[in-house]
């Protein structure tokens, strides 16, 4: 009886060791591919951000600070990516070894072995409705800005030597422009107003005026300025040796966040879901954040239902898994994820429900995944792409394999 005991005891403890075994390799391999899928986002966006730094004063601390801000998006469409990858690679790798068999004999179930997967999609679907109902709204917003302040309307970049430069109701023009010290020569400021009447400031020179890193004013000198009414008429008119000019919000600050629906946390969207927007500047419609929020919960549900999917795409009864796993696994995530972008553009368009956009994809995934699992772990029939033909690898992919089984 107590050797009974010991041998069921020690049974378990080989099993919760084969389960940390396989979280760690799946956490491993899942780590390595979603900074590969992250880094190469980025490197695609650093093109377009060198290119936005260089042609404008722009700096590398500028650049680095809007690459940081862009990773909580790339996460969001990496995290769903490289967990699936992770855990139909996990799973054929310990198909492929006989480490599988091995569980098997001891009288666990497919349920026992997924369980480390359910566990890691439990924290990455936590991880995941963080990112996109907290991170990704605000990162966005501060990238958003950060563009704005270098290459569309900051009061340092409308200064560009010989050209005329317009930033929302204003158009300026400056000779010559010294980035270092701030000088400039002659310029050219013409203000719109509303009613149809125009001002006008010309100087012969004048200087950028920095307070704490960031420009507040600007002094213009030997310049004078008028004032036209709506029909173009002369209002009044002014000479001046020294004019010190603050720029309009607009020169200086970025529009207030909540324009875009991207840029609300999740609760935040709430309020125009519901009411009124809770953001002066906003045009958002209630349908528009409705259907935002089902779309980022049913991407939550979708991480959680991933594992069922991949662990029967990953499996494999003899030493030689199918090659095209890896294949049909990325085309069936990105079926998924356009599938959902369709259901959310016609959810938009009023042709369907709000709800139904996504929980509809959602809901067909869920019978899929429970119909592809339950028949792997519940009856002895062959693995779901072990009837499809396989994919010839080049000799440098599998050599590593052929070598080892060839080895006593």
């Amino acid at each position: 009886m107590n050797g009974c005991t010991h041998s069921k005891s020690e049974l378990i403890v080989r099993m919760q060791r084969i389960q940390r075994y396989i979280f760690s390799e799946c956490t491993r391999v899942f780590g390595g591919l979603l900074l590969l899928i992250v880094s190469i986002l980025l490197l695609e966006r650093l093109l377009r951000i060198a290119d936005l730094v260089s042609r404008s004063p722009g700096n590398l601390s500028e650049a680095v600070y809007m690459l940081a801000n862009l990773i909580p998006h790339y996460a969001g469409i990496g995290i769903p990516a490289a967990f699936f990858l992770a855990v139909l690679i996990t799973v054929s790798r310990i198909s492929r070894s006989g480490e599988l068999v091995a569980v098997w004999s001891m009288g666990k179930s497919l349920f026992m072995i997924s369980k480390p997967f359910m566990i890691m999609a439990i924290i990455l679907a936590s991880v995941l409705l963080i990112t996109s109902a907290i991170l990704q709204p605000l990162s966005r917003y501060q990238y958003r800005g950060l563009v704005n302040s270098i290459a569309e309307s900051s009061i340092e970049t409308v200064f560009i030597e010989g050209k005329f430069v317009e930033a929302e109701d204003w158009t300026i023009w400056t000779e010559n422009v010294d980035r270092s010290t701030g000088a400039l020569e002659s310029s050219f400021i013409l203000e719109r107003y509303p009613d149809g009447g125009k001002r006008v400031i010309v100087a012969e020179s004048g200087a950028l005026v920095r307070n704490g890193g960031s420009i507040d004013e600007l002094q213009l000198d030997n310049g004078m300025g008028a004032d036209l009414r709506p029909d173009q008429t002369l209002s009044s008119r002014l000479e001046f040796d020294e004019l010190n000019w603050r720029p309009p919000e607009a020169l200086t600050q970025f529009r207030a966040r909540g324009k875009d629906v991207r840029e609300l946390t999740l609760w935040e969207l709430w309020a125009p879901a519901t009411t009124a927007p809770q953001f002066a500047n906003s045009t958002i419609e209630p349908i528009e954040a409705m259907v935002s929020i089902h779309d980022q919960l049913a991407r939550f549900i979708l991480i959680l239902v991933l594992p069922l999917i991949a662990v029967p795409f990953g499996l494999s009864y003899g030493r030689n898994p199918p090659s095209n796993a890896i294949l049909i696994g990325l085309v069936t995530l990105i079926a998924i994820q356009q599938f959902l972008e369709l259901g959310k553009s016609l959810a938009l368009d009023g042709a369907i429900p709000h709800w139904a956009g996504s929980w509809t994809v959602i809901g067909v995934v869920i019978v899929f995944a429970l119909a592809l699992f339950l028949r792997s772990a519940m009856t002895m029939a062959q693995p779901p792409l072990s009837g499809l033909p396989s994919i010839r690898l080049p000799r440098f992919l599998n050599g590593a394999d052929k070598s080892r089984r060839s080895s006593p």
